[in-house]
């Protein structure tokens, strides 16, 4: 699925917004006291004309029973609106964006107390306000006040009562974060540890241990370099868990952890690790969770003139001896191994 462009949604999107619409009124119904002024009934008596027809170009008819109830219907023009409803069902506008509002949430301080809510799309203004994608809408006066400071769109918004932020996902660049920021409180823009995200935001969650989640069309962070290769990364055998068997009792050489990330070549009390003489033996390392290797570098020790002559490469759990490739140095070129 593709983003909305700055011209309009797709046509996924626009469905989704136009099933947000009685969320929109009923988080507005949650969190303002919306009240609907009844009109006096028109004091009309048709009973002498009969049967009344009514002809025009419309495609519906209501009753005008509220005041400021209008006969426009939503908007047309790539512009959306805060709604909220009548007793009759039909709705109110409260404040209009420009453009599309792709979200919203309650901004709950510590407390309880409502500080607005927070709107979000692509628009640039909302309620005549000038707003770059985000901007705070208090339901009890109306009042609109911009949240300035992104460039881009906002797509995914979560507010955090536990901690008075919000946290905004999307598209854009703010401060120097790219497409996920927090506003902190009343304060302003914050950036996130990680500087936010290579790609798009779409959605953020809160899990029940307080973490925040982010989803999107991403595969790195902001302050981190991506990999060439996407589906490909270093496994740091270090946090592993190492065991082994028929280790040396020479001090200095039993410790198996001895030869993790040695790549010095350097032989001797704690970067050798070696077994009993002519005992077998195996060097294990757990890493409690699944992988494919693609490489594996291994050094053969020298120490004293010992060194290992027979070795297999074993993959757990399913007890697979994996096949090697390695440059033969009589010859040059590429050769395999499995069992020896």
């Amino acid at each position: 699925m593709r983003f909305a462009s700055w011209l309009g949604p797709t046509a996924a999107d626009s469905t989704a917004l136009r099933r947000s619409w009685p969320v929109v009124a009923s988080l507005v119904a949650l969190t303002h006291a919306f009240t609907a002024q009844p009109v006096p009934a028109p004091n009309l008596d048709l009973s002498a004309l009969g049967r009344v027809g009514l002809a025009g170009d419309f495609d519906s008819v209501s009753l005008y029973q509220y005041q400021g109830q209008s006969e426009n219907g939503f908007n047309t023009n790539g512009s959306q609106s805060i709604l909220s409803q009548y007793p009759d069902g039909s709705f109110a506008t409260l404040v209009s964006a420009d453009a599309y509002i792709q979200a919203m949430c309650p901004f709950v301080m510590k407390g309880g107390k409502l500080a607005g809510i927070i709107v979000a799309g692509n628009f640039t203004s909302l309620g005549g306000i000038e707003a770059q994608g985000a901007a705070m809408f208090d339901p009890t006066t109306s009042k609109v006040t911009p949240l300035p400071g992104l460039s881009g769109k906002v797509s995914a918004v979560l507010c955090d009562e536990d901690t008075n932020t919000v946290y905004v996902g999307g598209e854009f660049k703010g401060a120097d974060s790219t497409n996920a920021i927090a506003w902190i409180g009343m304060t302003g823009w914050a950036n996130l540890p990680f500087a936010g995200f290579n790609g798009p935001v779409r959605s953020i969650a809160k899990e029940a241990n307080g973490n925040i989640v982010f989803g999107g069309s991403f595969n790195g962070l902001g302050n981190a370099t991506t990999p060439t290769k996407k589906d490909q990364q270093i496994v740091n055998i270090s946090g592993m868990n190492i065991t082994s068997t028929a280790t040396t009792s020479t001090v200095g050489f039993s410790d198996p952890k001895n030869i993790i990330c040695k790549t010095s070549g350097t032989d001797g009390t704690g970067n050798t690790w070696l077994l009993e003489d002519n005992a077998p033996g195996f060097w294990q390392a757990d890493a409690r969770f699944g992988f494919r290797p693609t490489k594996l570098r291994l050094w053969n020790t020298h120490q004293d003139g010992r060194g290992t002559k027979t070795f297999r490469f074993t993959a757990m759990p399913i007890n697979g001896i994996m096949n090697l490739t390695y440059i033969d140095p009589a010859t040059g070129k590429n050769a395999t191994c499995d069992a020896t």
